[in-house]
C-alpha cells in the first residue's frame, strides 16, 4: 500500500504520520491487491479535517471527517473507511456468485441489463476561466475533462479529451 500523507496549515510530525499509518493498516486485510491511499491532514481556525481517499482495483473512495481533535478526526474518517471498503468488497463478494448464474438467464428472456451504478461522487470546484485557459489546464493537468464557468458567457461548460486526441467543449443552450 502507497499512502501519501499531506500537512496543510499544520506542522508536519511524524506521530500524526505513524498514528493514520497504523490506523490505515487495518484495511489490508480488506484490499488484496496494491492500492494508493492519500491523505490530508488540515486546521482551520478550529476544525481539524482528516479527508482519506483510496483507489485500489479501478474504485476509488473518499472520506472525510471534521472535528476539533486530529486523532479523533483520523479515527473517525478511518472507522468510516473501513465500513466503506468492507461494504465494497462483500458486494464485489455477492456479484461474483450472482453474475455468473444471473447474465444467462437474463440474456435468454431478452431482458435488459441492470443500468451502471455511480460508484463515487465528488464534490467538483468549478472555476471561472476562458475556453483557452481550460485547453491549457487540460493539457498541463492530464485530465480527461475539466468543468468550468465561461468568463465570456458566464455559462458552466465542460471541455473534455476525445479519443482520437481532440478537445472536446460542451456549451449548454440558452
Amino acid at each position: 500500500m502507497q499512502i501519501d500523507i499531506t500537512f496543510k496549515n499544520m506542522d508536519s510530525t511524524d506521530a500524526l504520520k505513524d498514528y493514520a499509518s497504523k490506523r490505515l493498516s487495518k484495511l489490508d486485510k480488506y484490499i488484496d491487491r496494491p492500492t494508493e491511499v492519500h491523505i490530508v491532514l488540515s486546521v482551520e481556525k478550529r476544525r481539524h479535517k482528516a479527508d482519506v481517499t483510496v483507489s485500489a482495483d479501478g474504485v476509488v473512495i473518499n472520506a472525510v471527517e471534521i472535528t476539533e481533535d486530529m486523532y479523533s478526526a483520523i479515527d473517525m474518517v478511518m472507522d468510516k473507511l473501513e465500513r466503506q471498503v468492507k461494504k465494497h468488497k462483500e458486494k464485489l463478494q455477492g456479484k461474483k456468485g450472482q453474475a455468473k448464474a444471473a447474465m444467462p438467464a437474463a440474456a435468454s428472456l431478452g431482458e435488459e441489463a441492470p443500468s451502471p451504478r455511480v460508484i463515487y461522487e465528488r464534490n467538483y470546484f468549478v472555476k471561472p476561466m476562458s475556453v483557452e485557459e481550460a485547453i491549457l489546464q487540460i493539457n498541463v493537468a492530464k485530465n480527461d475533462f475539466i468543468i468550468f464557468q465561461n468568463t465570456d458567457s458566464k455559462q458552466i461548460n465542460l471541455i473534455y479529451r476525445r479519443q482520437d486526441g481532440d478537445i472536446g467543449l460542451v456549451e449548454p443552450l440558452i
